[in-house]
């Protein structure tokens, strides 16, 4: 009886041997696992936070508002302008084509709410360049992301008036308050990372609309 009992006991030994070391591996596995979890979502947070290459930073202009139509009542320090005096209304979160510019003072507000402006230039025909944006930032629309398309016209007046933008020296200006980084060519990630890095914040001024 002992002689046959002997071998049941070392099996079970060994059984419960073997599933401590099963134990063990997934302990240190799930442990491995969760180390480098970890490290991935660092690096993806000290990622989003790193600058865009190429951007610039301008001091901010403030967020005072002023009368729809009126032009701003001082010289913004960046064109297009990424802070300072706007109107108390948004424009539309979408593509606007060549024909339908809208008032920098209008679209301040816009980065104001966390919005990503894309100004876009052109001499001639803007069909490619306005499509290939819209490629772009389509995703983001559909998503309801906060982003507009929308042309820099230096020739454009109204009655006559003073032209209402500057020329930005650049085919392509993407802005977000006190940023801007611009282009002469279409580069679809630059584009992405700079909307996936300002898109969504915030810049209201308490007791500022």
């Amino acid at each position: 009886k002992s002689v046959t009992a002997r071998p049941a006991r070392n099996h079970l030994r060994e059984v419960a041997a073997q599933k401590r070391r099963n134990q063990n591996l997934m302990l240190i596995g799930g442990a491995a696992l969760f180390v480098v979890l970890i490290g991935l979502v660092v690096y993806l947070n000290i990622r989003g936070q790193q600058p865009v290459a190429g951007e610039e930073t301008f001091s901010s202009q403030g967020n005072s508002h002023i009368e729809f139509g009126d032009p701003s009542p001082l010289a913004y320090n960046s064109i297009p302008p990424s802070s300072g005096p706007h109107y108390g209304n948004l424009v539309g979160w979408n593509v606007y084509q060549k024909d339908n510019p809208q008032r920098y003072e209008h679209l301040i507000h816009n980065l104001e709410d966390g919005g990503v402006v894309i100004y876009y230039q052109c001499d001639a025909d803007c069909t490619e360049l306005v499509q290939q944006l819209s490629d772009i930032v389509d995703p983001y629309l559909k998503a309801g992301k906060h982003v507009v398309v929308a042309p820099n016209d230096p020739n454009w007046t109204i009655n006559n008036s003073q032209p209402l933008h500057q020329d930005m020296g650049a085919r392509i200006a993407l802005t977000a308050w006190t940023k801007q980084l611009k282009m002469d060519d279409v580069n679809a990630d630059a584009i992405r990372a700079f909307i996936d890095r300002y898109v969504g914040i915030d810049h209201h001024v308490a007791g500022q609309g």
